[in-house]
């Protein structure tokens, strides 16, 4: 039995299953039980409105009409395929994944079915099937610029693989010149290339007829931070707010005007490193405001409440669209996004300050971490960190395989402390059998970011690749070397060994993507020559 015919019969199944428990009835009830008369529709009836129901974005509607004709017509791929459809905007993936299987089922040889799977995939990453559906989509249907679109997105997103990325979306521009979202993905393709004039004509074309994409708007704003652009980059920075659900904290936005006397609220937004890199410029929204609410994550909140004290701290998660701290947090006057921060305190390079660290790690656990430090012996304290990111955000690009940093981990005299976040226990038994060099782990300092904190505290230098533990480090005052990707975030900016959110870090560069070799070979240098 082959494979589509493996997930048809589970997709029937898993169907059926929840036919048995009355969530999909197959069949209509009764007229006396069914007050809007579907079951006096005829399948044609059935279609048309429940197609209407889907162009008017009433997706609710359209899955009604769509599963009443699978009722009456089950083997119909059309209304599996439009009910699919209906279910992937309503974020229901795997709902719609069965659908789209059972659609194959009985019309194999459609590339919307496939391309609609594929888009299903890609939105719970499932990354190698999704470039798999949308290169059989243009199997079926070489000029399908959708397919086209989405396959050179995804190379680039999951593999980055830009040069087949960049094929794919120009041959989408071929089949659809004014495709914007060709237009935008081309560009961040661009962008990573290190084209970034030709990155930015491409946005400011977009931008001059539709002004309002803000997703445009953010990613210009990106190569202008990463320029150093600061003037031009932060006011378009701002256009992240429209591009995600706010939470209505029923406060005013503070508009840049005094806070004297005045209460704000700085709440979270991002991730951690973001939240710890924009919480430099909280000592300057203090220092101005008659009192500052600081919202953070909570595994921020004892640092940021140690840190800073002339603030009200309270941690929760962003996922709270009401905070449980809310009701009980002094009067708040107005509120900003800790990520708007710099657009007030960061408009120049020079509006950087000089700093050996505003974060502040817990003084006994740091004492604590040192004495267990010393007894690993003499000899420099090394923390590492080598997978950064996640499948969304660029992870393969992001990191180093522990098994390529051996040359480093032998070095004589030092002492290698992992500050890996997650599970990487595995990693760490097969590098340690391999090369019998000890790589000490505690998992409790990894756990608790307090004590993350402390333990970066008492170490001697941080070695990582774009992790949010580089950010704890420069935050704290710490040496860190960082290494980085040849085409990096934006907060790492283009060039340059140094960045000006933390005077303490210092940046080693990959010069060709995918190359790790030479960056490794120049940390191993600089530890056998450290500290000079």
């Amino acid at each position: 039995m082959n494979l589509l015919a493996n997930l048809f019969r589970t997709a029937w199944a898993r169907l059926a299953q929840r036919q048995q428990s009355g969530r999909v009835p197959l069949r209509l009830p009764e007229r006396a039980e069914d007050p809007d008369g579907l079951d006096a529709l005829s399948a044609e009836t059935l279609m048309t409105t429940g197609l209407e129901c889907l162009h008017a974005g009433d997706l609710i509607g359209a899955a009604r009409f769509f599963r009443a004709l699978i009722g009456r017509t089950p083997e119909s791929p059309g209304a599996h395929l439009n009910l699919g459809v209906a279910l992937l905007r309503q974020k229901r993936y795997e709902e719609a994944i069965q659908h789209f299987v059972l659609a194959m089922h009985y019309r194999p040889h459609s590339a919307e079915v496939r391309f609609q799977f594929g888009l299903a995939q890609f939105k719970l990453e499932r990354f190698d099937d999704a470039i798999e559906s949308f290169r059989k989509a243009i199997e079926i249907k070489p000029e399908y610029a959708d397919a086209h679109c989405n396959l050179g997105y995804a190379l680039f997103k999951h593999l980055e693989q830009l040069d087949e990325a960049e094929a794919h979306l120009r041959r989408a521009l071929e089949l659809d010149p004014e495709k914007v979202e060709a237009q935008t993905n081309l560009a961040i393709v661009l962008d990573h290339r290190g084209e970034t004039d030709s990155a930015l004509e491409m946005y400011d074309r977009i931008l001059r007829s539709h002004p309002d994409d803000n997703e445009v708007r953010l990613n210009r704003a990106l190569i202008w931070l990463a320029r150093g652009d600061y003037a031009r980059g932060w006011p378009e920075y701002e256009a992240r707010n429209a591009l995600r659900l706010q939470r209505d904290f029923r406060l005013p936005a503070w508009d840049g005007t005094t806070l004297d006397g005045r209460t704000i609220l700085v709440n979270a937004e991002q991730g951690l490193g973001d939240e710890i890199m924009f919480a430099s410029c909280l000592p300057e929204v203090i220092e101005q405001a008659g009192h500052c609410v600081i919202e953070c994550h909570r595994n921020l909140e004892k640092l940021f409440q140690r840190s800073f004290r002339d603030a009200t701290v309270y941690g929760s998660l962003q996922t709270d669209p009401e905070p449980r701290w809310f009701d009980h947090a002094p009067k708040i006057d107005c509120r900003i996004g800790i990520g708007s921060l710099p657009l007030h305190f960061r408009r120049a390079r020079a509006d950087f300050p000089s700093h050996a660290g505003y974060l502040r790690a817990d003084p006994a656990r740091r004492d604590y971490w040192r004495t267990r430090l010393d007894e690993l012996g003499g000899g420099p304290k090394i923390g590492i960190s080598w997978r950064g990111g996640a499948k969304t955000t660029r992870r393969r690009a992001r990191s180093i395989p522990l098994e390529q940093w051996t040359s480093i981990l032998a070095l004589p005299g030092m002492h290698f402390v992992s500050l890996q976040y997650g599970e990487c226990r595995d990693e760490l038994e097969a590098v340690q059998n391999a090369s019998r060099v000890p790589i000490h782990q505690w998992p409790e300092a990894i756990e608790n970011y307090d004590e993350t904190a402390a333990l970066v505290t008492a170490l001697d230098l941080v070695v990582s690749v774009q992790t949010a533990v580089i950010h704890l480090g420069g935050a704290l005052g710490r040496p860190v070397w960082v290494l980085v990707s040849s085409r990096p975030e934006w907060r790492y900016h283009e060039t340059g060994e140094s960045l000006p959110w933390y005077p303490s870090v210092r940046l080693i560069r990959q010069s060709v993507a995918g190359d790790w070799r030479p960056v490794l070979d120049e940390v191993r240098r600089r530890l056998k020559q450290w500290p000079e």
